[in-house]
C-alpha cells in the first residue's frame, strides 16, 4: 500500500472513530452516566492509554516550559469548556443535528485565520463562510424554538474548538501532536477531577455493562482516533485530511438514524450538504498546514 492510500486509510479510521463518539455518549447517558463523570472517565482512561502507547513506541515527552504551560491551559481550561459544551448539547438535540452544527468549526478556523492575517482574503474563503452560515440556518431553523439551548451549546463547542485550534497553532509549532495531546488530555482529566470533587457530581453506581461506553469513548473515539489522525496527516497533508474527515459527521448522521431513529428533514439535509461543501472549499483553498493538535 503506497503512502497516499495508507494515509487515507488512517484518516478514515480516525473520522469514523470520532463519528461514533456522540453515539457512545448517548448510550452512556441511557446507562446512567452523567456528563461530568463520563468526561472524567473519558480523559482519565485516555490519558493512561496514550501514556502507555507513547511509552511502547519510545516517544519522548519533553517540552519547553512555555509549551507545557500552554498545553496545561489548553487542556485544563479550553478542552474542559469544549467537552462540557459538546457533551451537554447531546442532552438537548439529536446526534445528527449536533454533529452538523459542531462541524462548522473548520470554516470558523479558516475565517479566524483570515481575521488574524494568517490567511489572505479570497472568493473561496468568503463563499465557504456564506455556505456554512446558510447551512447552519437550514439545519437549526426547523427546530430552533424547541431546542435553542442545544443549538447554542453545540455552536459554543464549535467556536470554543476554533479558539483552541487557533491558540495552539502558533504557540505549539514544532511540537509532536501525540505528545501535545498527551498533556492536554492529562490536564483535562485533572480539571474534571477537581470539578467533580468540588461539586460532588460523580456517583459511581453503574452496572458493569455500562462501563463499556466510557471505555469505547476513551479507546476508540480518543486514543485510536487521535493516533490514526496524526499518522494520516503526516502521509497525505492537512488539506486532504480535512476533506476526508467529512466522514465524521456523515458517520454520526447514519449511525444515529439506524440506532436511534433520529432523522434529518429535507431542509436539514440541504443545510448539512452546504456545511460539508463549505468545509471542502475551505480545505482546498489552503494547502499549508494550519493545525498542530488536530482533534482530541
Amino acid at each position: 500500500m503506497d503512502r497516499y492510500w495508507r494515509g487515507t486509510a488512517f484518516v478514515l479510521i480516525s473520522a469514523v472513530s470520532y463519528g461514533f463518539m456522540p453515539i457512545f455518549a448517548r448510550f452512556a447517558y441511557e446507562s446512567g452516566f452523567g456528563v461530568p463523570e463520563l468526561l472524567l472517565l473519558r480523559f482519565a482512561l485516555a490519558f493512561v492509554v496514550m501514556g502507555s502507547f507513547l511509552r511502547v513506541i519510545g516517544k519522548g515527552l519533553s517540552t519547553t516550559k512555555k509549551q507545557l504551560l500552554v498545553l496545561l491551559a489548553l487542556g485544563g481550561i479550553g478542552y474542559f469548556v469544549l467537552s462540557s459544551l459538546y457533551y451537554v448539547s447531546l442532552l438537548y438535540i439529536s446526534v445528527p443535528v449536533q454533529a452538523l452544527i459542531f462541524y462548522t468549526y473548520p470554516v470558523f478556523v479558516t475565517t479566524g485565520s483570515l481575521a488574524l492575517g494568517w490567511e489572505k482574503a479570497s472568493a473561496p474563503l468568503a463563499s465557504s463562510l456564506l455556505l456554512a452560515l446558510v447551512g447552519l440556518y437550514l439545519v437549526v431553523n426547523p427546530i430552533i424554538n424547541v431546542v435553542i439551548i442545544g443549538f447554542l451549546l453545540a455552536l459554543g463547542a464549535a467556536i470554543t474548538y476554533t479558539i483552541y485550534i487557533l491558540a495552539s497553532t502558533r504557540a505549539l509549532k514544532g511540537l509532536s501532536g501525540e505528545v501535545a495531546s498527551f498533556y492536554v488530555i492529562g490536564a483535562a482529566a485533572l480539571s474534571f477531577l477537581i470539578f467533580d470533587s468540588l461539586t460532588g457530581s460523580v456517583h459511581i453506581a453503574w452496572n458493569y455493562e455500562s462501563w463499556v461506553w466510557p471505555i469505547l469513548i476513551a479507546i476508540v473515539s480518543t486514543a485510536i482516533a487521535m493516533t490514526a489522525f496524526f499518522q494520516g496527516i503526516k502521509l497525505i497533508g492537512p488539506s486532504t485530511a480535512s476533506i476526508l474527515s467529512l466522514t465524521e459527521p456523515i458517520t454520526s448522521v447514519i449511525a444515529a438514524s439506524i440506532l436511534f431513529n433520529e432523522f434529518l428533514n429535507m431542509y436539514q439535509w440541504i443545510g448539512g450538504l452546504l456545511i460539508l461543501l463549505a468545509t471542502i472549499i475551505a480545505a482546498i483553498s489552503k494547502a499549508k498546514e494550519q493545525k498542530n493538535l488536530g482533534r482530541i
